[in-house]
């Protein structure tokens, strides 16, 4: 199969007035976001449907993508996905024992807009030394509409973070079950439930908007905060974010001095340090990919973490003591509470038992609970 066989021409339109020309996949839809890079080699469906990439386009700096096919064990959440993907080349003729379908066919399904055929190296620099910046996938040809086009990207507004709107209570468990955890649904990832479960957890997500009072009647061994999307509730744009970001911080912060374990990751690693009278600022590129280095203070050992955020926690509460930073740029990548059992990480704990690159999270974390 040629990949250029009816492929329509497409544009990425930078919010800058940057225009790079390639050729259309996936969606025909038009599709604004915050164009970010991604550094992982393998694992497009997951950057797909990771609930952090919810108002994103997507660059992938590997220059191939698609190879081993889409399988809908891979998807990290059920409905939300990136607003659209910006590609070198794509496989058509992709094989794997696990493929179930292509990417492109795949992309159709999801509704995402896509553009290959891009010099994806030079978009990468532009963002690495510019920073982010919104822009547009669209089909339609610039020429002579280019400020029409730039104007419309400024004018987009982030729509509120997907977790605002899940009120459905779900329960995920096996019959070897030890303990029971409430994970409070900030756009939840599935590779985290996943991960509590093969250590012996009912896991049962809740909304958001549950208070401390509802999160308690679940009767929790302990909580698990966890999100993505949740990300952009931490920008002051709208009074309707500064309430939502408000009341999770108060229901984070009960929660924190209630005495029952709380694990923050991600977005939540950010919330409790904001429930705790920390800061977070937003980064000039973010860090994106599988292969960040993190370094633990206590032991000094460095490992290589997966993580997509934009965020970091910048003044650290008073409260708490940095456990882990990063490698490269010496950012907080977790923090602990000694007064509360209440740790945090900004990286996404590995999942695989054992003692290839074990970072031990969720085994600390567990701790806490036996």
């Amino acid at each position: 199969m040629d990949i250029f066989n009816n492929a329509q021409q497409a544009w990425l339109v930078l919010e800058d007035g940057t225009v790079y020309e390639g050729y259309g996949l996936g969606s025909s839809e038009d599709a604004i976001g915050e164009l970010v890079f991604n550094t992982s080699v393998v694992g497009f469906q997951e950057i797909l449907t990771d609930p952090a990439n919810a108002n994103n386009i997507i660059v992938e700096t590997f220059p191939l993508t698609g190879n081993y096919g889409v399988n809908h064990e891979n998807d990290l959440h059920e409905s939300i996905t990136a607003r659209g993907w910006v590609i070198r080349e794509w496989c058509a003729q992709p094989s794997n024992f696990r493929m179930e379908g292509r990417i492109d066919e795949y992309l159709e399904k999801k509704n995402i807009s896509a553009i290959f055929d891009l010099d994806t190296r030079a978009i990468t620099r532009k963002i690495r030394d510019g920073g982010v910046q919104n822009a547009l996938i669209t089909r339609t040809n610039p020429e002579g509409c280019k400020n029409e086009l730039v104007a419309k990207i400024k004018a987009w507004k982030k729509p509120m973070p997907a977790w605002v709107n899940y009120n459905e209570k779900v329960s995920f468990e096996k019959l070897d079950n030890k303990y029971s955890i409430t994970m409070v649904n900030y756009g939840i990832r599935k590779d985290v439930i996943n991960a509590l479960m093969a250590r012996g957890c009912r896991v049962t997500v809740v909304p958001a908007s549950y208070t401390e009072k509802e999160i308690m009647e679940t009767k929790p061994d302990a909580v698990v905060l966890c999100g993505g999307s949740g990300l952009e509730a931490l920008r002051t744009d709208y009074a309707q974010k500064e309430n939502a970001i408000d009341a999770a911080q108060e229901t984070v912060a009960a929660l924190m001095k209630s005495g029952v374990p709380v694990l923050g990751i991600d977005f939540g690693h950010q919330i409790m340090a904001l429930a705790m009278d920390g800061s977070v600022e937003k980064m000039h590129c973010g860090h994106r990919g599988a292969n960040c280095p993190v370094t633990e203070i206590a032991s000094g050992r460095t490992f290589i973490t997966s993580q997509n955020h934009g965020y970091i926690v910048k003044d650290i509460p008073a409260s708490a003591v940095v456990s882990h930073v990063n490698s490269n740029d010496k950012t907080c990548e977790g923090l602990e509470y000694p007064q509360m059992k209440a740790m945090s990480v900004q990286f996404i704990p590995e999942s695989e038992i054992g003692q290839k690159n074990f970072d031990g999270i969720y085994e600390r974390f567990l701790g806490m609970v036996k």
